[in-house]
């Protein structure tokens, strides 16, 4: 083959393998495991677990709160391990036992037994920081603040922000505790803290603006935002999974235990009132009804008066 004719062919290689290279993951990879967990123990009983909004520290957005509960709550119904309760049914729940303000800034305000509720998931995002490290930009961050890209924007008048070119720091803190509301018991707790350095485009999230200070905070939409969410709680889900195991099937146990124990209890009791039942009505028989002497042991009729036993 011509030389020449070649040259294109290898070049275009070349071009593809650095393409190819030039981003570390994409949204999919990162989120490929996300939800993607060990199989629990086998015959488990699976507690009923309720997700109130989230505390959300000082660093992260407001109006969080909710969509954490979401992320965290798709999440446990995944580990297969829990039964639920959808997060408008676990408010009505509350209301209906005026108990709304049983948890207050991720924390259990009061104890209470909630019915139709095992345990409550109380977490709280400590911090959610999406830092610019390198922005591609000669100009520095001042040239692209809060501009809007033409996806967002409609198309009208927007610039695009190169998220290719937007390299960005990740930081993402999850507290969360299992806690039984009736007592206030930890059942398991985690705390996870994401941290992450890459292109924008290997997050997989649209830039919409950078800050021109020396945080250079990233603007992003709330789907996005949500992404980091889910990567922060599937990681401290995730570290959890080992220890809760063990304490579910410590409570499956103990559940197993005290039913038994209960039906235990109930047939003794039956079968002491029969005997009780059935020693009274033996002691009625060694004496005679008529006259009052003692009878002989298995005689039908008493030797006394010759009235008949048991009559």
């Amino acid at each position: 083959m011509n030389r020449v004719a070649c040259l294109p062919i290898v070049m275009s290689a070349l071009f593809a393998g650095c393409q190819s290279t030039s981003e570390s993951a994409g949204r999919n990879d990162l989120a490929a495991h996300v939800g993607i967990y060990s199989p629990p123990p086998a015959g488990i009983d699976r507690p009923r677990v309720g997700v109130p909004p989230m505390q959300v520290g000082s660093s992260a957005s407001a109006g969080m709160e909710e969509l954490a509960a979401d992320q965290l709550a798709t999440l446990l119904v995944a580990t297969d391990r829990f039964e639920v309760i959808e997060r408008s049914q676990l408010a009505k729940l509350l209301d209906e036992q005026d108990l709304e303000g049983i948890v207050e800034q991720g924390q259990l305000a009061r104890t209470a037994a909630v019915r139709g509720v095992d345990y409550l998931l109380i977490g709280r995002i400590t911090n959610l920081r999406t830092k610019a490290t390198k922005t591609g930009s000669k100009s520095g961050f001042g040239k692209i603040l809060s501009i809007t890209t033409e996806r967002f924007s409609g198309g009208v008048g927007g610039v695009d922000i190169d998220s290719k070119k937007v390299e960005m720091k990740v930081e993402c803190g999850v507290d969360l505790r299992l806690v039984d509301p009736s007592t206030g018991t930890v059942l398991d707790a985690a705390f996870s803290e994401y941290t992450r350095t890459d292109k924008a485009s290997s997050f997989g999230i649209q830039v919409l603006g950078v800050g021109s200070d020396a945080n250079a905070e990233i603007e992003m939409s709330d789907d996005d935002r949500g992404l980091i969410l889910r990567l922060a709680c599937d990681e401290a889900v995730r570290k959890m999974l080992p220890s809760l195991d063990r304490k579910l099937r410590a409570r499956t146990r103990a559940l197993a235990e005290e039913a038994a124990a209960s039906s235990g209890e109930t047939a003794g009791a039956a079968v002491q009132a029969t005997e009780e039942d059935g020693n009274s009505e033996a002691a009625a028989a060694l004496f005679c009804s008529k006259c009052g002497a003692k009878a002989k042991p298995g005689a039908a009729f008493c030797a006394s008066c010759g009235a008949k036993l048991g009559a």
